[in-house]
């Protein structure tokens, strides 16, 4: 008796030494572990594991979303390697991409030829990509709902074929070195009716740009004019149309953001000590 007890304590002792048997995991389970890693760790380390986990990885099912916006200690070519790995195993079903400052303009072609059902769009820091090459394939993007280009060398030239192109998209955040004028208003005005969120930095908006955006943009509810430069446009603005909904809350710092609600609209803008008198809203 007393051997028996030895031997079961034994094997539990070894048991706790050596861990849980991952490959006894149900086969959906071990899909949600894997689908929470990145894409690189999923070509690099995760896939080639074991059997189980290989096949698993060659499911399209799992490369729908592509993640690879975050620093890598990969050179870029391997980087835009694992990229097109990872697309070719989405086999069409490709939805939704993250790409850092590694992407070219043959990287978003071959996206863009790879896909009809991209509905999210994430380029961060990615200055080999020109406006000939995003020009060349906006058109590409039919179903695309959130595009996020961050710290880009893009133009408004960029931005207006995006308008003409990409008729739903609800989430547009355009962060590029090139001023922005109000034909680039009057373009997500004439074109985003679905718009809810906006970002767009160094914009030169006037009155009217911003008039035209919250009258063509009925259901926006977030609008951050990082940098602006024409720093009345926005108080005035707002005045005019809703004077009785202005407010502020108090303790907040000013940035440069605009919020939208039912009940009321917060706007601030940068300040300093020869302009943050107009801000003092009742």
């Amino acid at each position: 008796m007393m051997a028996s007890c030895l031997r079961s304590g034994k094997k539990a002792k070894r048991e706790s030494a050596t861990g849980p048997n991952w490959l006894e995991l149900p086969k959906e389970l071990t899909t949600i572990i894997l689908q929470k890693l990145n894409t690189i760790e999923i070509v690099t380390s995760a896939s080639p594991v074991c059997s189980l986990w290989w096949n698993i990885c060659k499911d399209p099912l799992m490369w729908c979303t592509i993640d690879m916006i975050e620093d890598s200690d990969h050179p870029n070519h391997k980087l835009e390697k694992i990229c097109r790995y990872a697309i070719d195993r989405s086999c069409g079903h490709l939805e939704d991409i993250s790409i850092g400052n590694f992407a070219t303009n043959d990287l978003l072609k071959y996206i863009a030829d790879s896909t009809n059902h991209l509905y999210r769009l994430r380029l961060r820091e990615c200055r080999a990509i020109s406006d000939k090459g995003l020009i060349e394939v906006a058109n590409k993007f039919p179903v695309l709902e959130e595009l996020d280009i961050s710290y880009s060398n893009l133009t408004k030239d960029s931005l207006k074929a995006i308008c003409r192109c990409c008729p739903h998209l609800k989430a547009l955040k355009f962060n590029s070195t090139g001023n922005l004028y109000d034909e680039v208003a009057f373009a997500i005005a004439g074109t985003m009716p679905k718009l809810r969120h906006l970002h767009v930095a160094l914009n030169r908006f006037s009155n009217e740009g911003l008039d035209a955006i919250l009258d063509g943009c009925p259901l926006l509810e977030y609008l951050d004019l990082g940098f602006c430069f024409n720093k009345t446009c926005v108080t005035k603005s707002l005045r005019k149309r809703c004077p009785d909904l202005i407010s502020k809350r108090p303790g907040f710092h000013f940035t440069s953001k605009i919020m939208i609600s039912s009940k009321k609209i917060i706007g601030w803008t940068l300040v300093n000590e020869e302009n943050i008198s107009q801000f003092n809203y009742v």
